[in-house]
This record gives structure tokens, C-alpha cells and sequence, in this order.
């Protein structure tokens, strides 16, 4: 996670952890000091590895509409989930052709943080009634303000994987996972927002071959060997431990 748990904490001062293990290597350098600060014990080990991701279960969406432009956000139905400029920012994109908007993970509480979606955009409450496939489907682009930080977001692999660019946060594990203007966008401001989903709009050629080099950034990221070698140096600490 991106924070410390109380009760993590407590465990710590008592000697009880000799192994933490991180999917993100910013949350691992900041973490770590502030756990060495309780116990500075060397023997304690603390290691970055690397999630598989089975790309086959979300297969890349090539053939995409052209007479309409699908914008989506996808998680949980939490308030920080959401950016209480949700519906400014996908209001004020343009597109030249009529845009469809789809949430997946929305109900009383998203709609307590956002406001009421606008008519155009059509919101599912889980994957019971839209799966995540169709989802993605639906979707050019994932346009996800939020206001909590992500560690390392399995929707990236999922969009990665599917076709549909990013547009997200600049902040957590979103900085590691997309090349900014290659693989994704990572947006300091609703007019970043804005800005980069307008573009991605008009500009549908960029926005496949985007789409195309996203998809070998997350098999890179997600692949089984690099998966492999990782978990490999994790039982290696293990058995020493």
C-alpha cells in the first residue's frame, strides 16, 4: 500500500516482520526509512517484485468505432475513486463525432462525490452488469481523475492490454507504468485532462499507435519471466531468512 497501518507499525517496533515486499519501487523507497525509523534492525529486508498479468483474459480491441468516441472510467464505487471534476472535465472535451461516455463501479456514494452524470454517459454498478471486457470495449480511452493514489493499478494492465489509452493521475504508480505521450497521458489538472482527451478525439491514428505501444509496455511490465525472475529472488531472501 501507500501508507502504514497502525497495527503494521506496532508488528515492526516488536521485530515481528523480516520480509516486506512492494509491487512498487517509489512506495518501497518511501516506505522503507519510515519503517528502519521504528526498527533499525539490518537483518529486516525490504524488496521490490514484479506481478504477473495474464493478458490473454482482455484481448486487444482493434476494431473500434469511428462514428462515436468512448470515454470511461472503470474501479470502485469509493469517493476518492473519483475527482469531484469528474463531470467538468468530461463535459469539456471536445471530439468531432458524438461521445459516448461509460462508468463501471459507480453508485449513491460515486455520485455523492461527482454529482449526477451527465446524459450521455451510461454508469454500471460492478462487473455483474458490465463486464470488464465489454468495458474496454466501449472505451478509446480510460479518462480517470481521481483523488486518492494508485500503487500499482491493475486497470493500467487491463487497458494496456485491451487498447484503450490512459489518462490518468501524474502521481503513484501511474508515473512508472506510462511513458508520458507514448503509452498514456499523466495529467497535473483538469485541463490536462481536457486537453489530452481532445486530442486523442480528433486525432484517432495517434491514439491507435498509442494504443499499440501501451500494449508492449504492459506485456514488458506484466510479462511471466520478468514475473518469474523476480518471485525467484524473493524465495531466495525467504530461505535465507
Amino acid at each position: 500500500m501507500t501508507w502504514l497501518f497502525g497495527k503494521e507499525k506496532e508488528a515492526m517496533s516488536r521485530g515481528d516482520i523480516a520480509l516486506f515486499l512492494y509491487q512498487n519501487d517509489k512506495v518501497r523507497q518511501s516506505m522503507a526509512p519510515r519503517l528502519r525509523a521504528i526498527n533499525d534492525d539490518p537483518a529486516i529486508s525490504f524488496i521490490t517484485f514484479r506481478p504477473y498479468f495474464d493478458s490473454s483474459a482482455f484481448p486487444y480491441v482493434a476494431d473500434r468505432a469511428s462514428d462515436w468516441f468512448g470515454a470511461g472510467h472503470i474501479s470502485r464505487q469509493d469517493e476518492d475513486k473519483f475527482s469531484k471534476d469528474t463531470w467538468l472535465i468530461y463535459e469539456h472535451f471536445a471530439s468531432p463525432v458524438p461521445k459516448r461516455g461509460t462508468f463501471l463501479g459507480f453508485d449513491a456514494r460515486s455520485e455523492g462525490k461527482t454529482g449526477k452524470p451527465p446524459d450521455w454517459v451510461e454508469s454500471f454498478h460492478d462487473q455483474k452488469s458490465l463486464t470488464q471486457q465489454e468495458f474496454y470495449r466501449r472505451c478509446h480511452i480510460v479518462l480517470q481523475p481521481t483523488d486518492t493514489t494508485e500503487n500499482w493499478p491493475r486497470v493500467g494492465f487491463e487497458a494496456m492490454a485491451s487498447g484503450s489509452v490512459l489518462i490518468v493521475d501524474k502521481r503513484g504508480g501511474w508515473e512508472q507504468m506510462i511513458e508520458h505521450g507514448r503509452t498514456g497521458w499523466l495529467c497535473e489538472s483538469p485541463g490536462d485532462f481536457i486537453a489530452f482527451a481532445t486530442k486523442m478525439a480528433w486525432e484517432p491514428h495517434y491514439q491507435e499507435d498509442m494504443a499499440a505501444a501501451a500494449r508492449e509496455r504492459g506485456l514488458a511490465l506484466g510479462g511471466l519471466e520478468a514475473s518469474q525472475e523476480s518471485w525467484r529472488q524473493v524465495f531466495d531472501v525467504i530461505e535465507e531468512l
